[in-house]
């Protein structure tokens, strides 16, 4: 693979990782209303609509998936690979973070709470709409984009993503302490507690929890 195929693949990425996100948030969002009758934040990062766990999805189905071409085996990949990711980002969040965002422990046929067959059964329905329909509109979209714009374009998305994402997973750890009584250690925890303080935390994530206890942390204090 040469020079300009790796930046065309890497730029490819970022953006079914962007667009993902923000689909995802969309679709999370107007599924609460649904659900429960109002909205609702579920956003994953401080600064944006975006949600990286279908993000990932996103990104990584579409890429391993784009040349299949027969639905079953589209459906039934979903189904795995949606599983699997779902299972890895619950995991994740649990051991770095000591929370939680979703359990489906009262699902049949759940693992571990953190995915069950009836969210993979979506995740296949999902990936199926996504490879068929999507993904097509959105090579052709993101292709308007000129070929020498874009690794400029690649770069400053990841940076921001990344900033988004640091300041994000910080400010849940800060979160969390402070609902322990725990006192700021240093600078860094200080500018923290000034500009992202519970109620600005607890209104972009209100269903966190914590992973031992499953209670909500905005009801924990």
């Amino acid at each position: 693979m040469n020079k300009k195929k790796y930046i065309n693949y890497f730029y490819t990425v970022i953006m079914l990782f962007l667009i993902g996100c923000f689909l995802g948030c969309v679709f999370e969002t107007i599924l609460c209303f649904f659900q429960r009758g109002h909205f609702e934040s579920r956003r994953g990062l401080i600064y944006g609509p975006l949600n990286p766990v279908y993000g990932v999805a996103v990104a990584i189905i579409c890429m391993l998936l784009k040349n299949d071409k027969k639905s079953y085996i589209i459906f039934f990949k979903g189904f795995f690979y949606g599983g699997v990711i779902e299972y890895l980002c619950s995991w994740i969040q649990e051991t770095v973070f000591n929370t939680s965002s979703w359990n489906y422990s009262e699902y049949y046929l759940n693992f571990d709470g953190r995915t069950s067959v009836y969210h993979m059964i979506w995740w296949g329905i999902a990936t199926l709409m996504v490879v068929k329909l999507l993904y097509p509109q959105i090579i052709k979209l993101i292709n308007n984009v000129k070929p020498r714009y874009r690794l400029k374009v690649a770069i400053i998305i990841t940076v921001f993503l990344l900033i988004d994402a640091f300041i994000s997973a910080f400010a849940v750890i800060r979160y969390y302490e402070r609902l322990n009584d725990m006192a700021p250690k240093n600078a860094f925890d200080r500018i923290m507690d000034k500009y992202y303080p519970n109620a600005r935390v607890a209104k972009i994530y209100p269903n966190i929890r914590d992973s031992k206890t499953k209670v909500k942390l905005i009801k924990m204090k």
